[in-house]
């Protein structure tokens, strides 16, 4: 090539404020000439020496195939390319892979025609890091802690981390943790029992048989692994796989963890950090990170950005543990309210459920009750307390059990909602209320007065007629603090063979329907329980209509 064509290029790349690269090669993709900066890719070879040589000979850590199949459509089209991107593995360097922007065009010579092409290269590495960073951890604070699930936000963390971070990883947690305990810090000389919750595993290879789910280990205090965990720091071992046996045992020795650690290896895991999990300066679990295959070992990058997002989640699993140890607590005392028997009454078969929303949701207030009565009758009750939360649940006690009280001075149905109406409102804040039927059975009239407060109506099924819901006067929740809010009883035969069913509103209401429409399909689906014993019958009936509830359900069915 004319030493003339090249002088602009030369005194360009000199007049550069930024290191750049420029290698230009003829139109045989030999390289005619480059500049000292080209050092900075990783050639072993100084540039001054690469003319008359192909890319790939003078960088061979440069996916320079890549490069010269761009730099031949230059050649052929006469069109630069620009922001073309190519990767450096650079063995050698302790931060792994370089990232390097291209701008390709091709260079005339005096007649016109192609006399080769340039190819300049300036470093984005960091830049390309930082937005990878940036978008891990951005990735982490929506994908992780969507739910309040300890496994689930265990599950999602490995999700966000393999494999943009590693090829495989698994969380442990304390069963302080995976219970919803207080936490209390450990102590250097007390061993650590931990539990894996989650794990993920490349799909293309088997994971190692221990590996799994629900297995617990021991740590040993006296080896590197608990001692650094419960420092705060990572056990970082970029060069896991060239370890000796013995050297490994150094980092932990105990059964599980040491056997776990070997197997991983045996399945290819070359490159391990194990990340401690912390929250309220306590250790409440650890994150394992591989690397496996040809992926390159761990950098200190790397394990600063684990760091980071171990960080981010532990919060998130504690949180869960709260919410788990609050949600516990409030079921206890909900169930603790709710009757473990109700009594045998004559001439009906009484069954009931209760059951609590998943796990995703929050406990609520929900009751039911049967309470004998003068002269052989009884009062069926079902009632909600708007709120889900321990104050919901303890309203519902006190509620329920002042319903009781009303019920044993054998008051008609709406005296006792009036009474029960002004109770709740001095026991409850302003935004709190509940809902409530309150049927009172005559078994020698076969009839029951049914009265209701604010509260789905109950449905009925009476021999030779569909099952449907009585038309009743609705009344205004309990709590209104109204004084009269003009709660009125509705009499209604029940012959023998009838059924009544009370429930909740957990059982019909679905996100995104009319409850008129669950209340339809339970209505649908009454006489295909006919048959059945009331107590199977309450069975069927939740887990047809509500096979994952979203909100707490009580039912009570009384069969004349």
């Amino acid at each position: 090539m004319d030493p003339v064509i090249l002088e602009p290029l030369i005194r360009s790349a000199e007049l550069m404020p930024y290191p750049l690269s420029v290698i230009v090669v003829d139109p045989e993709l030999r390289i005619v000439w480059a500049d000292e900066a080209a050092e900075r890719l990783g050639g072993e070879i100084a540039p001054a020496e690469w003319p008359g040589h192909r890319l790939g000979e003078m960088l061979p850590e440069v996916d320079t195939a890549l490069v010269e199949q761009s730099l031949q459509r230059v050649l052929s089209a006469d069109e630069p390319v620009a922001d073309f991107t190519v990767n450096l593995r650079a063995s050698r360097d302790p931060d792994g892979e370089r990232t390097f922007n291209c701008l390709q065009f091709r260079v005339n010579g005096p007649d016109g025609q192609p006399a080769g092409a340039a190819n300049l290269m300036w470093e984005v590495t960091e830049t390309v890091r930082s937005q990878q960073e940036l978008a891990l951890a951005d990735e982490a604070s929506t994908r992780i802690g969507t739910t309040l699930d300890i496994t689930r936000t265990a599950e999602e963390l490995l999700d966000v981390v393999v494999p943009r971070l590693a090829d495989a990883g698994g969380v442990d947690l304390l069963p302080t943790v995976i219970r919803g305990d207080q936490l209390a810090p450990q102590t250097q000389k007390e061993q650590m029992r931990l539990c894996r919750v989650a794990t993920r595993w490349p799909g293309d290879r088997p994971p190692p048989a221990n590996y799994v789910r629900d297995m617990w280990g021991d740590t040993d205090p006296s080896k590197l692994y608990q001692q650094c965990l419960l420092a705060g720091q990572p056990v970082y071992l970029p060069g896991f796989g060239a370890l000796t046996p013995e050297q490994v045992a150094e980092v932990e020795d105990s059964e599980v963890a040491l056997s776990r650690m070997q197997a991983a290896r045996a399945a290819g895991a070359h490159s391990m950090m194990i990340i401690p999990l912390s929250a309220r300066q306590v250790i409440i679990g650890t994150v394992t990170m591989y690397r496996l295959g040809d992926s390159r070992p761990f950098t200190t990058r790397d394990l600063s950005l684990a760091r980071d997002v171990a960080s981010r989640a532990a919060v998130l699993l504690d949180n869960a543990r709260l919410y788990s140890r609050e949600r516990a607590t409030a079921l206890a005392l909900q169930r603790a309210q709710l009757p473990r028997n109700i009594p045998e009454v004559p001439g009906l078969q009484l069954g009931y459920r209760y059951a609590p929303a998943e796990a995703s949701a929050e406990i609520g207030g929900d009751w039911f009750d049967v309470i004998p009565l003068p002269e052989g009758r009884c009062a069926l009750i079902v009632g909600d307390v708007t709120g889900h939360d321990i104050r919901a649940a303890s309203l519902m006690g006190q509620v329920r059990t002042a319903t009781r009280t009303l019920a044993t001075l054998d008051l008609a149905p709406a005296e006792v909602l009036t009474r029960l109406d002004q109770i709740t409102a001095d026991l409850a804040a302003s935004e709190t209320s509940a809902t409530c039927v309150y049927i009172a059975y005559d078994p020698a009239r076969a009839t029951c007065d049914v009265a209701c407060a604010g509260h789905p109506a109950p449905v009925l099924s009476r021999p030779g007629h569909p099952a449907a819901f009585p038309d009743l006067p609705p009344g205004l929740p309990l709590g209104s603090g109204l004084g009269d809010a003009g709660y009125r009883a509705t009499r209604l035969p029940l012959p023998p063979g009838s059924t009544l069913v009370l429930y909740t509103d957990g059982l019909v209401e679905r996100r995104g329907a009319d409850i008129s429409t669950g209340m339809t399909r339970l209505a649908q689906a009454l006489p295909t329980v006919a048959e059945l014993p009331v107590s199977e019958a309450c069975d069927t009936l939740v887990s047809t209509l509500a096979p994952n509830p979203a909100d707490d359900i009580a039912i009570l069915m009384a069969r004349t």
